[in-house]
């Protein structure tokens, strides 16, 4: 179990003493990290006794004031909150399928209304379709997808959107989030240029894939609204080969749905004409506005927009655009202050591992820009395999081991700093990096779910923490995990730091959980080496002073690995 509100609710506890439990929880979160701790590696009989003892030191009912009605509510809203966090830092079928029962708990039927939002001015009839070549059955899900996307391919020309096929790869990131059909603006698929969205089943009348399809759709929509400042709606759809319900959500997430429809590609029925429709409709018919942030490009010397990466809510307040310079393809990244990351890569330009600045200067806002190459991809598991991934980590090794030669320290090793092209692995963005003169002073930084365990117990504690070659191989294993397991981690933010510490800290330590993390979420071929490297990170198992990670011994390691593979 990942957290102790999932543990509370897998034993058999009556429906009452869990639900004083929780509530005693969320309105004592100091209590949960200890708790927790008290339940770990205990089975489920020694877990409800000591439940059971738990109960008794909380006050009943009559022992505490009445509460009032407003507290009552704030208390239930506490409980919802905490629910949509649970689901949303959760990729699990279970999770998923709570989701979605609670959509169709909650949200009726408004066929009529959803069916207007999608009258397109320019609509297709599948009349005018040649559809003989689809299969007329299909066996399991990957068939279903194969027979959405040439269906697909065949309204190309007749639609102005791209559909893509994102089920496997190309899936969007930062943050990560996967769909089985992105309707995308342009040809990349990015956060920005999303405008809706398909998850797709082998089938509909299976009421837990029905839920689970509704649940994924949904948490999307949440990153959505989130991703896109000001999106006020989107529509989305669930289908299998046979039937097809249509998602509307505004901004606050109220819902509304279609209803399940009759979905066919031999006849005209109202479930296939919505779905061309929402094809073919204008994008601002679904609640997409092409993003406005390149217009403060407007005058940048010799740069060529193409997409936004990143837009400039992201927590440091960069901007980050895909496009060309003298027809090279780079990356041009803009903020308030990047006179740290300048004379970082000013410093490491030697480096054949790490971007090199090709211009710089100021936008029209005001704002610090840098244009770097190369202009690669985020590594995906089943598009760039173990040895793929195995070769761009020991690029990154090379490009650390140069830096600290240098005496800097990268200090935010994570999945979205490193990119592959050609072959090869960069580490990128160098803007929190630190000279080995500042780290004792440096504030802490890095994203969490990559930090070494040192980092983020000096995160929780408050300690000061000078940044080591420990810290930065060890956030290094975790881009390995996170890209072999497609970004699922049980680590993921919970309702407080110290439970995804403590999560973090059990999968790690724990030889028995770490093989169970393996087993169930990432891929076989990476098993192998993911064990070897824990070895490596983790020698003396929970005592972290003790160990003295090499890079220069890792770098021969993984180059062993990639021979093995060749």
């Amino acid at each position: 179990m990942s957290n102790i509100y999932e543990i509370i609710d897998s034993l058999n506890l009556g429906e009452a003493e869990t639900h004083k439990i929780q509530i005693n929880l969320i309105n004592n979160p100091e209590k949960e990290e200890r708790l927790l701790f008290a339940l770990t590696n205990k089975n489920n009989d020694a877990k409800t006794r000591f439940l059971e003892s738990f109960l008794e030191t909380i006050p009943d009912e009559h022992q505490v004031l009445k509460r009032s009605l407003e507290e009552i509510t704030e208390v239930k809203k506490k409980v919802r909150l905490l629910e949509n966090e649970l689901y949303k830092t959760k990729f699990t079928v279970t999770v998923t399928h709570e989701v979605g029962k609670n959509v169709l708990n909650t949200a009726s039927p408004t066929l009529n209304e959803i069916f207007s939002f999608l009258k397109s001015e320019t609509p297709i009839s599948l009349d005018s379709l040649d559809t003989t070549s689809l299969p007329q059955y299909c066996k399991n899900e990957d068939e279903v997808q194969k027979k959405f996307i040439k269906f697909f391919n065949s309204l190309k020309g007749r639609i102005k959107c791209n559909i893509i096929d994102t089920s496997t790869s190309n899936w969007l990131k930062d943050p990560i989030g996967k769909i089985d059909i992105s309707i995308i603006d342009g040809s990349q698929v990015l956060w920005a240029h999303l405008i809706s969205g398909i998850e797709i089943k082998q089938s509909l009348k299976n009421t837990t894939l029905y839920h689970e399809a509704i649940g994924q759709l949904v948490d999307r929509f949440q990153t959505v609204f989130r991703m896109q400042r000001g999106r006020r709606f989107i529509i989305g759809a669930v289908c299998c080969d046979n039937l097809i319900e249509f998602i509307y959500a505004n901004s606050e997430l109220k819902l509304k749905r279609s209803g399940l429809l009759e979905l066919s590609f031999t006849k005209q029925t109202t479930g296939m004409q919505m779905l061309l429709n929402m094809l073919s409709s204008n994008q601002h018919q679904l609640g997409y506005s092409p993003p406005k942030d390149h217009e403060a490009l407007v005058g940048t010397s010799g740069f060529t927009y193409e997409n936004v990466l990143r837009q400039a809510d992201n927590g440091r307040g960069s901007l980050v655009f895909s496009g060309f310079i003298n027809s090279k393809k780079a990356v041009l990244k803009a903020s308030m202050d990047l006179n740290n990351e300048l004379k970082m890569l000013e410093i490491l330009k030697d480096c054949e591992y790490i971007p090199q600045v090709i211009n710089k200067g100021l936008l029209s806002d005001g704002r610090m820009f840098i244009v770097t190459t190369p202009a690669g991809v985020h590594l995906e598991a089943k598009k760039h395999g173990v040895k793929g991934t195995l070769k761009a980590l020991r690029d990154v090794m090379k490009a650390l081991k140069f830096s600290h030669e240098h005496h800097i320290y990268h200090r935010d090793v994570s999945y979205l700093n490193i990119v592959y092209k050609n072959q090869r692995g960069y580490l990128i963005d160098w803007g929190v990096a630190s000279n080995t003169s500042d780290l004792v002073n440096a504030p802490l930084t890095g994203t969490y779910l990559f930090s070494s365990l040192p980092v983020l117990n000096c995160f929780e504690s408050g300690v000061p923490h000078t940044y080591s070659v420990n810290d930065e191989i060890e956030s290094l294993f975790y881009v390995f995990m996170y890209i072999a397991c497609d970004g699922i981690v049980r680590w993921r933010k919970h309702s407080d730091l110290s439970t995804s510490v403590a999560i973090k800290y059990n999968v790690m330590i724990c030889p028995f959980e770490f093989g169970r993390h393996l087993v169930k979420y990432a891929y076989g071929e990476f098993h192998e080496y993911l064990l070897k490297f824990r070895d490596i990170i983790f020698p003396y198992g929970s005592d972290l002073e003790k160990r003295n990670i090499s890079i220069e011994e890792i770098i021969e390691i993984f180059g062993d690995w990639i021979n093995e593979l060749e």
